[in-house]
């Protein structure tokens, strides 16, 4: 089977089932958007048949670097909303009654 006699529609179609399944192997966004570009790039050219590759190829990038870029500011904007597990403090377990913040000697003052 010569993979280049397919429609210009099945390739973008493959290209796009193959990066959706990069995506799934891997947790980069990159796959996913270029995936959905490859998608999109399908549909156009199935609705338009003949579309120059230049077109294609185009409209395969723009849509893919969208994708990613509004899922990164997405996901950015998410994790910046989480609160951190990492950032405990100590007295948030103790009483509303022992919560005082330890007082700071002044410095240069030795024991």
């Amino acid at each position: 089977m010569d993979l280049f006699a397919l429609p210009d529609w099945t390739i973008w179609g493959l290209i796009a089932a193959f990066l959706l399944i990069v995506e799934m192997l891997t947790v980069a966004y990159v796959a996913l958007g270029f995936a959905a570009g490859a998608a999109v790039a399908g549909l156009v050219v199935w609705l338009v048949p003949g579309l120059h590759i230049f077109l294609q190829g185009l409209i395969w990038a723009s849509v893919g670097l969208a994708v990613w870029l509004g899922l990164s500011r997405w996901n950015r904007q998410r994790r910046a909303a989480r609160r951190d597990i990492n950032d405990f403090d100590s007295r948030d377990a103790l009483p509303p009654s022992e919560r005082s913040r330890p007082k700071m000697r002044p410095q240069g003052e030795n024991d």
